[in-house]
């Protein structure tokens, strides 16, 4: 069991780093990473802690900022699917695996 990563939340990490950076600068875009961080402890602590969001989806709510982390859990330890704003394309990467 353990943590693992979609190979796609870089992208979704980074695009987030860069719009912070540019609208807000390095302080801004350094706090949503270690937020981003810290919602990861959390996940990895204690999967259960988050609301399903479906069947098989959890949904971890970022504290500070209007972003969360889709993930799943399975017998192979859980799986962060996505990165992704609360209001923007409601539907955005929920068929990742």
């Amino acid at each position: 069991m353990g943590l693992t990563f979609h190979r796609l939340i870089q992208r979704d990490l980074r695009s987030v780093l860069t719009y912070y950076e540019e609208e807000g600068g390095p302080e801004l875009s350094g706090r949503f990473y270690q937020e981003f961080e810290t919602v990861v402890r959390r996940i990895e602590r204690n999967p259960r802690h988050f609301h399903l969001v479906s069947e098989v989806l959890r949904r971890a709510n970022f504290p500070s900022f209007p972003f969360h982390l889709l993930f799943r859990e399975s017998e192979n330890g859980t799986r962060i699917l996505v990165l992704r704003h609360h209001r923007r394309k409601p539907d955005y990467a929920t068929h990742r695996q």
